[in-house]
């Protein structure tokens, strides 16, 4: 069962941008399932950490088009990310201490950040890069 339903109104309109947010909303929906299925502390840390490199993988993307393309509020975007990763570092250090607690707050975190970045800040810089006429 998946907890979010992608809606078209999540979409920048860039579509590398869009089957990424795409797949990371995938893997919060995993992420839920597996906690919800009451899964071993395993199985949930390896989505974690698919989850982890996918993100940072997509940050990196997303950063580089958004700076190749002069994009106002770079610095600002930047910020968020940097932000986005730092916390997940740490929630990731607190499953070591108390395992069941950090993995739900990690979900909470994760859904929460994406789709609030997705849904206001990504889609800002959509109208910008489309006006640059990147696709």
């Amino acid at each position: 069962m998946d907890i979010l339903k992608w809606r078209a109104s999540y979409e920048t309109g860039i579509s590398s941008m869009d089957e990424q947010h795409k797949k990371l909303i995938g893997l919060v929906n995993t992420l839920y399932n597996v906690l919800r299925n009451k899964e071993s502390s395993g199985v949930v840390k390896e989505v974690l950490e698919e989850m982890a490199k996918y993100a940072e993988m997509h940050l990196k993307e997303e950063e580089a088009i958004l700076k190749n393309n002069d994009y106002p509020e770079f610095t600002n975007h930047l910020a968020m990310h940097q932000g986005y990763l730092d916390k997940v570092k740490t929630l990731m250090g607190d499953s070591e201490k108390d395992e069941e607690a950090a993995l739900k707050d990690a979900y909470v975190f994760l859904r929460h950040w994406w789709m609030e970045h997705i849904v206001t800040e990504d889609n800002k810089y959509g109208e910008f890069l489309q006006s640059k006429g990147v696709k």
